[in-house]
């Protein structure tokens, strides 16, 4: 297994509606979810998975979009007319062209895989889905709002970006400062190390893969074993998979095998070979996975939903000690 599942939260309890007229797809998608531990509940088009939401009361739906009848967009859209699916995440599935992300989002999905997605792909974005879902409803009435991560809002993430690549920095921490949040760079993995250590801790933690001064799947290990960065999320862009300087799936591992530093989301940026094949085979500690060189939208999305769960990990934390 290539992930690391729940973060120390039980996601035994959780329920995954499965949409799919496909029998053979059905199956297959079946036997992925249940790997996380969750019970399945499976129907065959949209307009029987709407009838049903008000009685299952799913924690996450995985439609497919191609579908006779009612299709996943029409469904998406009439499931979010109902009060049973408020803070319900709903994840799309297709082969259709790139338009049909932009109809997920717009019809109210919180996320889109192409059809079919690989094994880790799919485990990993359901998980951070059923996480956020999970300790939603922990918190209740205490959980963070979704605004506090809005350009409005007073509270300002800090995102450290790491890379000897000065213009994917510049890229990258171009869009953070648009989403509202506060970048900063640092030329490589020492500066970043010596700032970890003298600085005040960022909300998320961006790390290039193929680094030119060291290991940054061996930097992120170590980030992982030190208790006062446990909470940090870390989206790791990985441009090349066999970097010329160290290998960056190591420095993950080692940061996952530290309980301390469990609950800090990595999002790796990598190419759909590696998804396929090396990433599958051992415990990489990724939280999430992203295609390689993803457009703007896509890394807004994956930033926001792991600050989102950073947020509700430090609030569930609070409430703990509170208690």
């Amino acid at each position: 297994m290539g992930i690391i599942l729940g973060f120390g939260h039980d996601l035994r309890s959780s329920k995954v509606l499965l949409v799919d007229d496909d029998a053979f797809m059905r199956r297959l998608f079946e036997a992925q979810v249940k790997t996380l531990g969750c019970e399945v509940v499976i129907t065959k088009n949209g307009e029987e998975a709407v009838k049903m939401i008000p009685e299952e009361k799913p924690d996450l739906v995985l439609m497919d979009v191609v579908m006779p009848g009612m299709d996943g967009f029409e469904a998406c859209l009439w499931m979010r007319r109902l009060p049973q699916m408020r803070g319900v995440p709903v994840v799309l599935l297709t082969a259709l062209g790139r338009d049909a992300k932009e109809r997920s989002f717009a019809a109210g999905a919180n996320g889109f895989l192409r059809k079919p997605p690989s094994l880790i792909e799919l485990q990993t974005r359901l998980t951070a889905l059923l996480l956020i879902r999970r300790l939603e409803q922990e918190l209740g009435d205490a959980a963070p709002t979704e605004e506090l991560l809005s350009k409005d809002s007073s509270f300002k993430p800090m995102v450290w970006m790491a890379s000897t690549n000065q213009s994917l920095c510049l890229r990258v921490t171009a869009q953070v400062d648009r989403e509202g949040f506060t970048a900063k760079a640092f030329p490589g993995l020492a500066p970043l190390s010596n700032a970890l250590e003298s600085e005040l801790l960022p909300d998320l933690l961006i790390l290039d893969h193929d680094p030119k001064d060291g290991d940054a799947v061996e930097v992120s290990r170590r980030i992982r074993a030190e208790e006062a960065t446990a909470h940090v999320p870390i989206l790791m862009l990985i441009l090349d998979h066999d970097p010329k300087d160290g290998d960056a799936v190591e420095v993950s591992r080692r940061i996952r095998a530290e309980e301390a530093t469990a609950h800090v989301p990595i999002l790796m940026l990598v190419l759909d070979s590696d998804l396929k094949d090396e990433l599958n085979e051992a415990p990489c500690g990724a939280s999430e996975f992203l295609g390689k060189n993803p457009d703007a939208a896509d890394l807004r999305q994956r930033m926001k939903l792991l600050l989102r769960l950073s947020v509700l990990e430090s609030a569930h934390r609070v409430n703990r000690l509170k208690a």
